[in-house]
């Protein structure tokens, strides 16, 4: 008897000790709940007033409120009073257009996954939430509504040289980051300095030092025309008779320009034609990164011919051609170009950054 209850007390001591273990353990395994990215901005409204009634204003609150996981770039209420934008012009946008103009803008503010600080690139490209716009409706049934694509989204840069900047900070329709990763439990919240402007694809280019060599050739005096020409070019607009409004930019890297020595002691007529023939006019995009033209599907033959590209260079027309299969450039030299990163793409063109500056017959 006396060595039963000796036994049963030692298994009363176990037993209050991995009881206690238990609940220490869920003590300290309990996960936290965090709130929605609308609860976020409900709970600083001071600061996101203008940001939610934006939101409300482009049905895109509940995509806020469910859940999901999306990175946001939150401007706050005196960025967007800077801007223009404070919630009685929200409340005074009435029309079809204007919302969907808004949208678009609030969209490119927007990731398609959740993304902390640390995993965005050290330099580079990332792709926004906000659609290309391809077209408008027919002019027959106005008023016209934009047309935007479902697998096109515009690009965004991000630089982490100097803590974290959009599309090359403020002055060149970009932000910068002054609070990261406020955690959601549908995503991630950056706060940050500025609204984002939709940028063309020069901002893009201008956004990147690894393109600073193009950018000031481009931007040089003499090249006045060419840049006006790049800075002025719409994208698809309403009740427009052009065939083209985009440009499509071919960027060699700095490294292509310092390698570049047919360049040297060209004249400025000739540095423009040499821009011009990196220039085309329409937003073709690369299939893939190591494929510029996408093979046809069985049972059509595969693609063998190269892609032909007129650029602006013209009197008599020059050419580039990409190899199928590849993404390489060929101009009139016997050293082809090959593109590094495609698809950049900017509301009114999309460029390709290349390792070569291309040579035309000058």
């Amino acid at each position: 008897m006396k060595l039963i209850n000796k036994i049963s007390k030692a298994f009363a001591v176990v037993t209050v000790a991995l009881l206690s273990f238990s609940c220490e353990s869920d003590s300290n395994n309990v996960i936290e709940k965090y709130p929605t990215i609308v609860e976020i901005l409900d709970a600083d409204a001071a600061n996101f007033s203008i940001l939610k009634a934006a939101l409300v204003k482009t049905d895109l609150l509940n995509t806020f409120r469910n859940p999901g996981s999306y990175t946001v770039f939150a401007p706050k209420n005196s960025a967007f009073i800077a801007a223009g934008i404070t919630e009685a012009t929200i409340a005074a946008t009435t029309t079809t257009a204007d919302i969907a103009t808004l949208r678009r803008i609030l969209q490119y503010h927007v990731l398609s996954i959740g993304t902390i600080a640390s995993d965005f690139p050290s330099k580079g490209y990332i792709s926004s939430f906000s659609p290309l716009v391809t077209g408008f409706t027919a002019a027959s049934t106005p008023p016209q509504q934009a047309l935007t694509s479902t697998s096109v989204f515009i690009s965004m840069y991000v630089n982490k040289t100097n803590g974290v900047v959009l599309n090359g900070g403020n002055t060149n329709g970009g932000a910068t980051v002054l609070q990261a990763d406020i955690n959601a439990s549908n995503g991630i919240i950056h706060v940050i300095s500025n609204v984002l402007s939709i940028p063309k694809v020069h901002n893009l280019i201008i956004a990147n030092p690894d393109l600073s060599s193009l950018v000031g050739v481009l931007t040089s005096a003499p090249q006045a025309a060419v840049l006006t020409d790049v800075t002025s070019a719409t994208g698809p607009i309403p009740s427009s008779s052009a065939s083209s409004l985009s440009r499509l930019i071919f960027a060699p890297t700095n490294a292509a320009f310092s390698s570049a020595s047919f360049l040297t002691g060209q004249s400025d007529a000739n540095i423009t034609k040499v821009l011009r023939y990196h220039i085309a006019n329409n937003n073709t995009r690369a299939s893939s990164s190591t494929v510029f033209v996408a093979p046809a599907s069985a049972p059509n033959p595969p693609v063998t011919t190269p892609l032909v590209i007129n650029t602006q260079l013209t009197g008599p027309q020059q050419t580039i051609s990409i190899a199928a299969g590849t993404v390489k450039i060929a101009d009139i030299t016997a050293a082809n170009a090959t593109i590094r990163t495609i698809n950049i793409q900017g509301s009114n063109g999309v460029a390709h950054i290349i390792d070569k500056v291309l040579q035309p017959t000058l």
